[in-house]
């Protein structure tokens, strides 16, 4: 399990949160790092779990038992990476691992295990994906981009099952896409005109991005479709954050049984 915890928040939504850190905003009496760490932990087969970030961070994850804990590096690809090299080294790894960004206020053990029971495993990398619609449903108000495909709208969750194997041969392709998203014109030149095209006609189809994400880092992709949404909330702006607060707190306090897993991830 690897728990990339490098964003940070500044400004007015950092003063309302009183942390710099997003993992560590508070969020229904503990961080939303501890409370993620918590769901994971209930999650059997969830055996090791590696946290990257910065010193107020790893702090936290110590006091909390966490088994690894990593300095974060200078990217976000690099944090994953310093998570899966930690985990590779440990004894017996599992061929497969789960990635989460610590962003996710109403992450549960049950919407998790549902994801990681759907996802093919054969496929190299499985990814949550949220229709629209059901988002909207959940989350009222909120302000989600949606990516219009032939089977529908959808968002993208922040839970990842990959490939151990998988990840680290198509590194390359990884860090080499991250650094073009700075560039809308070099990335769009690496998604190809055709994936551009069949997306402004509304003909891009979910098999579509699929193919295209082999092509681009040599590595089988899954769209999970109808995925939990709570997947898919994650906490980048100080408007999410009061969102979340004003809406959706009293969705916390609902217990949360426990979950268990036969399959073994680390």
């Amino acid at each position: 399990m690897i728990l990339p915890a490098g964003g940070r928040i500044s400004g007015e939504f950092a003063k309302l949160a009183g942390v710099e850190s997003k993992a560590l905003i508070t969020w229904q009496g503990k961080t939303i790092l501890e409370r993620t760490i918590e769901v994971f932990r209930e999650i059997e087969g969830v055996n090791r779990v590696a946290v990257i970030g910065g010193d107020e961070v790893l702090e936290r994850a110590r006091a909390y038992d966490t088994e690894g804990v990593l300095r974060e590096g200078s990217s976000g690809p690099e944090n994953i990476f310093r998570g899966l090299e930690w985990l590779s080294s440990q004894p017996n790894p599992a061929p497969k691992v789960v990635i989460a960004t610590t962003d996710l206020p109403f992450l549960s053990p049950q919407g998790v295990a549902h994801f990681l029971n759907t996802c093919p495993q054969e496929t190299h990398i499985g990814v949550p994906v949220v229709r629209g619609e059901v988002f909207d449903t959940h989350y009222p108000n909120t302000v989600a981009t949606y990516v219009p495909l032939k089977e529908g709208n959808f968002t993208i969750g922040c839970v990842f099952q990959l490939s151990s194997e998988a990840l680290l041969r198509a590194r390359p392709q990884i860090e080499r896409l991250f650094e073009l998203r700075k560039s809308n014109l070099a990335l769009a030149r690496a998604v190809g005109l055709g994936t551009i095209l069949r997306l402004l006609t509304k003909q891009l189809a979910v098999k579509h991005l699929e193919d295209r994400c082999y092509k681009m880092v040599g590595c089988s992709g899954s769209a999970v479709i109808d995925a939990p949404p709570e997947l898919a909330y994650d906490i980048d702006t100080l408007e999410d954050y009061q969102i979340a607060l004003t809406h959706f707190a009293e969705r916390e306090k609902t217990p949360q049984n426990p979950i268990k897993r036969e399959t073994h991830r680390p």
